[in-house]
């Protein structure tokens, strides 16, 4: 089977893999905004935030080691705002990613071929942005060690699915009080303990040599952690847990066979103590050969 995968950008969670000595270089944008919210499982507005959004611009790459393993980074730069109220947004550099990639299973026949995956992967902030200022932080400040398993099947016609399970340790933080309320307990430290993340992922579609077209479902469970407290602002520590779907398009024009495009759109089923947010990302990707 003709292998293609190396055209496309290659991500923590996806089941594609960057050939030998290429590089996949690219800049991605995001928006994600969000109206309505899960205090708890209570689903309500609030006319004091009106429309959050959160932007960000993000650069990214994938190196080919060898054909079996990758080594990944990706760093954005994030702004957010609200529409209504007084407080005001924040920016700046988010956290820096970096991870490898390895393939221990790939088996072809003449029915398809199977990858299986694994990942690990380490972040730290990059600037001394504030966690304790949700919904409006752009992001939570803790360090993070990530750990991924990745099953990967594709057909000789190009119908692909795609399973991927993961967990995220999550180290303290510090915030800017030197006391806090949260979960019904009452703390006298600035030093918050944060719960780890359990991740799970789906996707399938379909794939040729210069076109990707995927639906996906992505899961978070926070492991622990309490609720926003009624009419109170979101806290670091607190559950967050999401359901969403999305569709996905990737394409690399004919002629152009350095360069590729990708757009992504998704919704948010279901939640607990986060936004119900839609999100669109593009993304625009160049290859380099480095040996």
């Amino acid at each position: 089977m003709k292998n293609i995968t190396y055209i496309y950008a290659q991500t923590f969670t996806d089941g594609q893999m960057m050939g030998k000595g290429l590089f996949c270089g690219g800049l991605s944008y995001t928006q994600d905004s969000w109206k309505n919210y899960w205090e708890g499982t209570l689903k309500r507005n609030n006319l004091n935030l009106g429309t959050v959004s959160t932007q960000s611009l993000a650069g990214m790459g994938a190196l080919g080691v060898s054909k079996n393993i990758n080594l990944m980074f990706v760093l954005p730069y994030v702004w957010t705002k609200a529409s209504a109220g007084t407080l005001q947004g924040m920016s700046g550099l988010q956290d820096l990613m970096v991870g490898i990639k390895y393939r221990p299973l790939d088996f072809k026949s003449d029915f398809g071929r199977f990858n299986v995956m694994v990942v690990g992967a380490f972040s730290t902030p990059m600037s001394n942005y504030t966690a304790d200022f949700l919904p409006l932080s752009i992001g939570l400040e803790a360090k993070t060690l990530q750990s991924r398993l990745i099953a990967h099947y594709r057909t000789r016609s190009g119908i692909f699915a795609t399973a991927q399970a993961g967990f995220v340790w999550r180290s303290n933080i510090r915030i800017d009080r030197i006391s806090y309320y949260t979960d019904g307990h009452q703390f006298n430290t600035d030093q918050v303990e944060m719960p780890h993340v359990a991740h799970f992922s789906a996707r399938a579609g379909y794939m040729q040599e210069y076109m990707i077209l995927e639906v996906f479902f992505d899961k978070m469970n926070t492991l622990g952690g309490g609720d926003i407290r009624r009419n109170d602002m979101p806290f670091p520590s607190n559950r967050m847990n999401f359901s969403k779907l999305g569709i996905m398009a990737t394409y690399r024009p004919q002629g152009y066979k350095n360069f590729g495009f990708k757009l992504s759109a998704s919704t948010t089923l279901s939640g607990r103590n986060v936004g119900q947010a839609n999100n669109v990302t593009a993304s625009v990707l160049y290859i380099i050969s480095c040996w």
